[in-house]
């Protein structure tokens, strides 16, 4: 494979790759204007405060796409249902070559 391609994580191993992340894709367009501006300064900061993207280890793979470590999975689901957003989670394994 080559490095960076992703391939799912079947939830029956009983051990998990270090590698193991969660590719989140999600939905902000049931928020009016002013409050997917309040959105994103949750996500990703305003005046000198950390957004929840802050964080080591995570990348916004593209707008509404984000890859983020296993132990913060149920910290971005608690953030997205807070905010009403629509989300898929995906459990994926980054490989080398």
């Amino acid at each position: 494979m080559k490095k960076g391609i992703k391939t799912p994580i079947k939830d029956n191993k009983k051990e998990i790759s270090r590698d193991a992340r969660i590719l989140f894709s999600y939905s902000i367009s049931h928020l009016q204007y002013k409050d997917k501006i309040r959105f994103y300064y949750a996500l990703k900061g305003r005046d000198g405060k950390s957004g929840i993207l802050n964080q080591p280890k995570i990348t916004q793979v593209a707008k509404s796409v984000i890859l983020v470590p296993l132990e913060l999975d149920k910290e971005f689901q608690e953030f997205f249902q807070h905010w009403n957003c629509k989300f898929k989670r995906i459990k994926v394994r980054l490989e080398d070559e």
